[in-house]
């Protein structure tokens, strides 16, 4: 009896030590660590314009799996830059994603944190090198050092639909006076159609990056970044000037007051379908023509002009870069490179940028024929007033932006009392960074 329990707890023990042996095996096969070759793990791109719904995704996403021969997986991350960044915070030291997108604040943000490798090694070996334009590099530059390769890039410019101009005689406003009366007159002649239209939405980019394409014409820089430290530069007169833009726009009649806390699908996709006849925004919405016959005429009855300059101001607008980067912590750096270049090889940049409608930062692309079209031409005629943001993080500042923004076109504060309250805010921030 004695002598069969023990071949039976051998047996136990075998089969328990086998069954390890299979489930460490499983396991290692599983997390992707052991013995295994670096060649058989896939890497992870997180890119936008492969997940955010829009007309050209799928051209986009089917070009880069024809023409990408590295592993990568077909999750390609967040579909928007906030959730990009909270994740990247959170488990970018884990080496996923190997290789991110983003905008230029998150970059900066990324840098700081030491989230992201710097690009020297291999850019000064990069073939298409000189094909960049220097300014969206040196965007991409900080303390000498380039931590992105970009993938495009634009300006904010005025859009402003030609036949209600015509039709009513009006010019195309040139500066602030001039925008809120015309968008007021617009608002009184047009009975199914607002002037303007800014988006106002808590914690929304694109309301802070409306808000720095008219500060800008009023200081170049709201930081001075040194080696000593961040310094605000901007002042409360500059800030109030801004903010008295937009209370004039929403209490003299050039939006509507039910459109406060508006997003950017409620600007973008309303000017396209005909509710808005002035907007600032970049070429990107070019992309809403495809598929749909009816915001394609309205795109086409669309004209192009600078963003109207304050009379005390210099033309100037919020310029954006968009980065492609490699983690910090990827386990495979040289092919996390590899990746980078084939999403942002020129074949790459012209299938997203003209289906984007938007700029690249690429010569050789520009001079494309698929990027040869009137739209494209007219923002890059006005590319020389771009003015990219001061190599800082952004999320705090963005946000404060907002908040006084809000305080103006609720009338919880004057103008003047937001911008003392936001440069108090702005003053602390800079201590801070």
């Amino acid at each position: 009896m004695l002598k069969k329990k023990v071949m039976s707890l051998a047996l136990v023990l075998f089969l328990l030590a086998g069954t390890v042996i299979v489930l460490d095996s499983q396991a290692h096969a599983f997390f992707g660590f052991g013995d295994d070759d670096d060649e058989d793990k896939a890497l992870t791109l997180w890119h936008t314009e492969f997940v955010t719904e829009w007309p050209g995704r799928a051209d986009v996403i089917d070009y880069f799996e024809k023409n990408n021969d590295l592993n990568v997986k077909k999750d390609y991350g967040p579909a928007n830059y906030r959730d990009i960044a909270q994740k990247m915070a959170i488990q970018a030291n884990t080496g996923d994603p190997d290789v991110v997108e983003g905008v230029l604040g998150q970059m900066f943000s990324y840098q700081k944190a030491e989230l992201i490798m710097h690009l020297d090694k291999y850019f000064k070996d990069y073939e298409a090198k000189d094909t960049y334009l220097k300014n969206a590099l040196d965007a991409l530059t900080v303390d000498g050092k380039l931590y992105g390769i970009p993938y495009n890039t634009n300006v904010r410019l005025l859009l402003y639909r030609k036949s209600i101009f015509e039709e009513h005689n009006l010019d195309v406003p040139k500066n602030w006076d001039e925008l809120v009366q015309t968008a007021a007159k617009i608002n009184k002649l047009e009975s199914n159609m607002q002037g303007f239209m800014f988006t106002t939405k808590s914690r929304e980019v694109r309301a802070f990056q409306e808000f720095m394409s008219f500060y800008l014409q009023l200081n170049r820089n709201m930081f001075d970044v040194s080696d000593s430290g961040v310094e605000l530069v901007a002042t409360e007169d500059q800030l109030a000037q801004v903010l008295n833009l937009y209370k004039d726009m929403f209490f003299e009649g050039g939006i509507n007051l039910d459109e406060r806390g508006a997003d950017w699908k409620a600007l973008d996709y309303g000017y396209t379908s005909g509710k808005y006849a002035m907007v600032t925004v970049g070429p990107w919405i070019w992309g809403h023509r495809n598929g749909n016959q009816d915001r394609a005429e309205i795109l086409d009855d669309t004209g192009i002009a600078a963003v109207p300059v304050a009379k005390n101001g210099k033309p100037g607008t919020y310029m954006e870069v968009k980065p492609i980067m490699i983690n910090k912590y990827s386990d495979q750096p040289d092919k996390a490179w590899e990746l980078l270049k084939t999403v942002t090889s020129k074949g790459m940049q012209t299938t997203i940028d003209s289906k984007r409608g938007v700029l690249s930062p690429r010569k050789d692309v520009m001079n494309s024929e698929a990027m040869d079209n009137w739209w494209l031409s007219g923002f890059a005629e006005h590319m020389d007033t771009g003015v990219a943001l001061d190599p800082i993080s952004w999320e705090r500042q963005q946000n404060v932006i907002i908040k006084a923004i809000q305080r103006t076109i609720y009338k919880e504060e004057s103008p003047e009392e937001a911008a003392d309250w936001l440069h108090g805010k702005l003053a602390e921030i800079a201590n801070t960074l």
